[in-house]
């Protein structure tokens, strides 16, 4: 099977997909993307070159993807993100054609009439439409009556694994691993730590990730006069610097990931933390309620709230055992749903009755 994929390769997820998909002996990949990010060895890649490097760049590109993919002239075309990759890809005509919804293209593009017209055009041109999560399919029904498959972004659960805690490690680590910007919450995260630092002085806090909001956050810690207990490490790519990557999550006693938007639909990173034993505490939005479950997994709180926040810290850190029986409650939902082997198997599987519906209708 030749099969082109469409996606941000700079996106760690994005990648994800590639070397999942690049393992399977008998699928032709090419990718067709920006050139950002790593390059798989085996992997075709066509890289656009952007011309204003805005978003007006999809609309200048169109007609060269569409004749790349000609050239390629693949058994079937899959791309992420409706609104950019998804329009590239029905705008091409190519069939058959999976365009993968993931979040803020379903939740908050339709509130503008262009992107609008943009969703309702790509998911009319797919063939198969998949979504991560219940939520964003629930969203999606508004916008199209195809069904929709759910195929979650899933972790290898192989690799993503509790840890024993290093015995000369005498601090309950809460962490984080974002983007550092508004939508994230980082700043509820550290007034919630800055609350409850003096009740618990083992307590640290480690923020993994780079962003616009770094330099006001990085303030924020002076201000509260926390700045000794709480660590900024900078980006951290997983597939470039996997050692590095796991060592932070791993370290890590309490998980958080407080999304103040509703286009959180689904949470990878809570995922990748629960797969490793880790207690999450998610904000009720979204996704995050489906992945992490309210008492059994972790604890939900509020979006923009640091006074929960702190309290269902303080719960944590108060109870070593309940950490433990969360963090082993959430390794088995993970493995039980979101393990990465299985999701790439209905992915593919999607891929292949696909690829024969088709050629089928077209004999």
């Amino acid at each position: 099977m030749k099969l082109v994929l469409l996606g941000e390769n700079g996106s760690v997820h994005i990648q994800k997909w590639i070397l999942g998909i690049a393992q399977s002996a008998d699928i032709e990949l090419h990718v067709i993307s920006y050139q950002r990010g790593i390059k798989v060895p085996g992997v075709q890649y066509h890289f656009v070159q952007p011309l204003t490097k805005t978003k007006l760049d999809f609309f200048l590109n169109v007609f060269k993807v569409k004749n790349t993919i000609r050239k390629i002239n693949p058994d079937l075309v899959h791309a992420h993100y409706a609104t950019s990759y998804g329009f590239w890809a029905a705008f091409s005509g190519f069939h058959p054609c999976i365009i993968t919804g993931w979040g803020a293209d379903i939740f908050d593009s339709p509130a503008n009439p262009i992107m609008r017209f943009i969703l309702k055009y790509s998911f009319g041109k797919a063939d198969a439409i998949t979504v991560l999560s219940e939520i964003t399919r629930k969203e999606l029904n508004k916008l199209t009556s195809k069904p929709v498959s759910l195929v979650p972004f899933g972790v290898p659960t192989d690799r993503y694994s509790p840890l024993a805690k290093r015995k000369d490690d005498k601090y309950i680590r809460i962490g984080t691993i974002r983007t550092l910007s508004a939508k994230y919450g980082i700043e509820y995260l550290i007034k919630a730590f800055s609350e409850i630092h003096h009740r618990h002085p083992l307590a640290r806090l480690e923020i993994v990730g780079d962003g616009p909001q770094k330099a006001m956050l990085e303030q924020l810690c002076v201000e509260f006069g926390i700045q000794d207990k709480v660590t900024f490490h900078g980006y951290v790519n997983q597939h470039s610097e996997p050692d590095k990557y796991m060592r932070l999550l791993q370290s890590m006693d309490i998980f958080t990931i407080l999304s103040v938007l509703d286009s959180e639909t689904f949470g990878v990173a809570a995922v990748e933390a629960a797969a490793c034993g880790i207690p999450v505490v998610a904000t009720k939005v979204g996704g995050l309620p489906e992945v992490v479950e309210d008492g059994v997994t972790g604890l939900l709180v509020a979006p923009a709230n640091s006074r929960e926040t702190a309290e269902a810290l303080s719960k944590l850190l108060d109870n070593e055992s309940l950490r433990l029986e969360m963090g082993t409650q959430g390794r088995k939902k993970v493995l039980n749903q979101y393990d990465w082997s299985n999701n790439l198997k209905s992915m593919i599987a999607i891929y292949r009755n696909l690829v024969l519906t088709y050629a089928s209708k077209n004999k």
